[in-house]
């Protein structure tokens, strides 16, 4: 497993901890995993089809 850093505005950070402080997630690094997860599934088929461009190119 790999570690990334990143800086959150402040307003979601507060997002975060408040959905972790009501017990929707175990911590932060779950919830930015979550997000991560589910960006790529949506965007899966738009990234392949930009990448394949790209290549192309």
């Amino acid at each position: 497993m790999k570690a990334i850093s990143t800086e959150l505005p402040d307003q979601i950070y507060l997002e975060v901890k408040s959905l972790v402080d009501k017990g929707w997630f175990k911590n932060e690094d779950d919830i930015i995993l979550e997000a991560l997860r589910r960006f790529l599934d949506t965007h899966k088929v738009e990234l392949m089809e930009k990448f394949i461009s790209e290549d192309v190119e």
